[in-house]
């Protein structure tokens, strides 16, 4: 009787270090998904950009600028899981403008951009407040 109690406990204890080692393992692979790329200066072109993030001047010249162009700079694919405007007809796309305050001197400035998805170039911009 005891030798199988004992049995019992060694495959129990096994089993459950294997459980937590899949855990383990499952929790990190989650994590390393969810977690944001961080931009190195090769994809942004200025070192120590904030990923998600562009310039003023980029938003005002983005009309006509592709879908691989804003990838490259803000540090992601663009697709509709981060649009929060997707249809047949345009995508869209939200970034917050790194040197620029809002006009309540805020720190929210944001650009949305449209993307034709036929096309996958910027038809138009929109810097609100």
């Amino acid at each position: 009787m005891k030798k199988i109690l004992l049995c019992g406990m060694v495959l129990l204890s096994a089993s459950c270090a294997d459980f937590q080692k899949n855990m383990s393992d499952g929790m990190k692979a989650v994590n390393t998904a969810l977690t944001p790329k961080s931009a190195t200066p090769a994809q942004t072109g200025t070192p120590g950009k904030q990923v998600g993030t562009i310039t003023n001047e980029q938003c005002k010249t983005s009309v006509g600028k592709t879908r691989g162009y804003f990838e490259q700079i803000v540090g992601f694919r663009l697709n509709e899981t981060n649009s929060p405007g997707y249809t047949s007809f345009s995508e869209e796309y939200r970034f917050k403008i790194s040197d620029r305050k809002d006009r309540f001197g805020g720190d929210l400035p944001v650009c949305m951009i449209f993307i034709d998805p036929k096309t996958d170039k910027v038809t138009t911009f929109s810097m609100p407040l």
